[in-house]
Order: structure tokens, then C-alpha cells, then sequence
């Protein structure tokens, strides 16, 4: 029995003298695991289809560890992400972020288009953004969407003057007294999350945030998403060293 399949590079690493694990995420299967022998051998036919980022068509075999992948075509490449040093360290983010909150073989259906989508939207330079958008789906598509209309606390239907709690969602003046850890939201931060969240993601390159309302986000998405973390994000680090550089 082989799987056909198309697949997105989350994640490469070493293994013996010219083998790499490979993991993908793909569109049938979610998250997998796989070894590409000779991989690292520089006339192997699996050496370009296995960088990561990589968006191909994959051949594996199953197995009941590691899966063989075995051939493989190139859909996209990637390498406009990795020769662009800051597009690579928020494209790292995004693949370490859905590595973090996914397990091997639990299919989800909307993630696949979602990356596919997200590192398309890198490559043409709309960083901070794709991010935020990316962010706020996956967190959707993994039961986690955060509420914005009502508050969590008593569902009533807010308007203005709102707070962002790290259980995901916003929280009105009179409930936020129970909740020290939330943030407040600006009604220019608020607004742009709801675009973000529903807008079609190829829709969002009309969007000119005021770079204090990205830079608020990015906090309220960092508490949000530290909440549902087991463990920090080696990326992250690396990602925002780069921008105090910036």
C-alpha cells in the first residue's frame, strides 16, 4: 500500500550520513513523519523536494514508525522564503507554531489551504499580517476560535471598550475584574482581528493597519497562544531577535 499526496515541509532534521526525517503536513493525512533516504546526497532526486517549506507531491509508504517517503514533485518551492532572512524566520514560526499544536495523523481538514495559503502571502511580503490571519484560523480550526462579540464571561453583546482575555476571547468592563491577565483592545486592534478572522485570506493585502494596531495584536495573539502552549517556540526567539533588529 503506498499514499499519494500532497505535502508541505514543516520541519527537516539529519539522520545517519546522508538521510533525513522529514515532516509534513498534508492535505489527506495531516501531520507526518517520514524518512527520505539519500536526501542529503547532492545528486538525490529527493534532495530539493525535502527542503523546508517545500510544497510537493509525495509517494510514502506507510510504516509503523517512521514512514518511507519515497518520491517526490515539486508544486512550489519555497526558496524565495529561505533566501530572505526575515521571510524565513516568520515562515519558521508558522511551521514550528502548527508542529506544536498538531499530532501525527489526525487530518484537519481547512490547515492544508490554510499553510499553503499563509506561505504564499509570505513570499510576497505581507509578513506581520499573514501571520496574525494564520494565527487566528489555525486557532479556529483546532476548536480554539476566539470570541468576539460576546463577552466570555456573560455573553452580552459588546460595542465598545472591550478586553481581550488569554482564554480566548473578549471580555466587557464588569467582567474583566475577574480576569487579571487580560489586555486591553483598542477598537482598531478589535476590527482588525474580525477581518483577519473572516475575511477570504487573499483579501487581507488591502488591509493598512496602523503599525501601533499590528503591534498590539501581535501582544494579544502572544498571551493567546502562550496560553494553549506546552512549551516555547524555539523560532519565536529567533523571529523576534530579528525584529528588535529591524
Amino acid at each position: 500500500m503506498t499514499w499519494k499526496t500532497e505535502g508541505i515541509v514543516l520541519r527537516v532534521r539529519n539522520l545517519g550520513e546522508a538521510d533525513r526525517i522529514v515532516t509534513l503536513y498534508t492535505k489527506e493525512r495531516g501531520k507526518l513523519s517520514t524518512v527520505a533516504r539519500g536526501a542529503r546526497r547532492i545528486r538525490n532526486r529527493l534532495l530539493s523536494p525535502t527542503q523546508v517549506f517545500t510544497h510537493g507531491r509525495y509517494l510514502i509508504f506507510p510504516g509503523k514508525g517512521l514512514h518511507n517517503l519515497a518520491q517526490a514533485e515539486i508544486v512550489n518551492s519555497g526558496q524565495p522564503i529561505r533566501d530572505d532572512l526575515e521571510k524565513l524566520a516568520y515562515a519558521s514560526y508558522i511551521t514550528e507554531l502548527l508542529d506544536a499544536l498538531t499530532v501525527e495523523e489526525d487530518p484537519i481538514e481547512r490547515v492544508f489551504p490554510l499553510l499553503a495559503a499563509t506561505l504564499a502571502l509570505l513570499e510576497v511580503g505581507r509578513l506581520g499580517l499573514a501571520t496574525r490571519a494564520f494565527e487566528l484560523r489555525l486557532m479556529r480550526e483546532l476548536g480554539y476560535e476566539p470570541e468576539l462579540y460576546h463577552c466570555l464571561s456573560c455573553r452580552e453583546e459588546l460595542q465598545t471598550r472591550v478586553f481581550f482575555s488569554e482564554q480566548g476571547g473578549v471580555l466587557c468592563e464588569n467582567c474583566v475584574v475577574h480576569d487579571s491577565a487580560s489586555m486591553l483592545l483598542t477598537n482598531g486592534t478589535w476590527e482588525l482581528m474580525k477581518k483577519l478572522l473572516e475575511w477570504d485570506l487573499s483579501r487581507i493585502t488591502v488591509l493598512h493597519p496602523a503599525p501601533s494596531n499590528e503591534q498590539e495584536l501581535r501582544r494579544v495573539m502572544r498571551r493567546y497562544l502562550d496560553y494553549r502552549l506546552e512549551y516555547p517556540l524555539k523560532s519565536l526567539e529567533f523571529l523576534e531577535t530579528l525584529q528588535a533588529l529591524n
